[in-house]
């Protein structure tokens, strides 16, 4: 899995940067077929605001969250990721009559 982390207009710690690192190796534990995870940190007028985009072989997954730190919005982000990763699994494992 390729990890990519970016950022505009505003510059994240090495503290972040490592947050965010361990939340896309937490990602393979729901779905092993992840290609890449990219994250996007923003920093809006009052808001810290985290975009992930995780690429599975045929989805394109997307979750944005915004806080008042960034720490704070990658892991509601995550959350949300890992929620919809959990999803898709479910969906390709379940066999239909």
């Amino acid at each position: 899995m390729d990890i990519h982390i970016s950022n505009r207009h505003c510059t994240i710690t090495d503290a972040e940067y490592e947050n965010a690192v361990s939340t896309a190796k937490r990602f393979e534990k729901f779905n092993l077929n992840i290609v890449r995870t990219d994250f996007l940190f923003d920093e809006v007028p009052l808001q810290k605001f985290c975009e992930i985009t995780v690429r599975i072989h045929d989805h394109l997954l997307v979750a944005k969250e915004t806080a008042s730190d960034f720490t704070k919005a990658a892991h509601d982000a995550g959350l949300k990721m890992e929620r919809q990763l959990a999803k898709v699994h479910d969906k390709s494992t379940t066999v239909r009559p």
